[in-house]
């Protein structure tokens, strides 16, 4: 089973919303495992009360979430790694140094994918990338700022995840046989 793996800084806003937006969107049938984590997570903490009536504004629930600090394992685990700054992914590299090839931050990842040759593997594709030095694109951090900034980061990690969930999704599921 492949996961994708979500990280911020506390795991109560930007990680905690991509988590359960990229699951409604999977759907239950999917093959992917999908979770988040905190580099400074505010652990047993739930999802921020501002962010979770955005993420309920686009018809997502975001039931029994509880925020949790990312570790070497959850890195060495993961397929892909998603962080939303790139000191997040600084400290997760000097963590992981082999999760390089898996950890983008979302903007980079979306970016890449974005510009991505048609009929490549997605997965693949972000391996053979490097994100070059100062190329992490960071995502700013919506906690605290209203309900307003909160629509407005909810909206831009929804469109991000229809750049990059399309292509992953169809790397976990098996190609469908022709019925006709």
């Amino acid at each position: 089973m492949p996961r994708l793996l979500f990280v911020c800084h506390a795991n109560i806003a930007r990680s905690a919303a991509a988590e359960f937006l990229a699951r409604e969107r999977l759907g239950a049938g999917n093959d992917w495992q999908v979770s988040s984590a905190g580099v400074r997570a505010l652990v047993g903490e739930d999802i921020d009360a501002t962010i979770a009536q955005a993420v309920h504004g686009r018809g997502v629930q975001t039931p029994g979430h509880v925020a949790r600090q990312v570790d070497a394992s959850m890195l060495q685990n993961a397929d892909l790694v998603l962080a939303f700054e790139g000191s997040h992914r600084s400290w997760m590299l000097s963590e992981w140094p082999r999760s390089v090839r898996n950890t983008f931050t979302i903007r980079s990842a979306a970016a890449l994918l974005e510009h991505a040759p048609r009929r490549v593997a997605p997965l693949s594709y972000l391996a053979s990338k490097k994100t070059p030095p100062g190329g992490d694109l960071d995502f700013a951090d919506p906690y605290g700022r209203g309900p307003v900034v909160a629509q407005q980061a909810v909206a831009e990690i929804d469109a991000l995840l229809d750049i990059i969930l399309p292509g992953i999704d169809a790397v976990a599921r098996p190609p469908r046989l022709r019925t006709d």
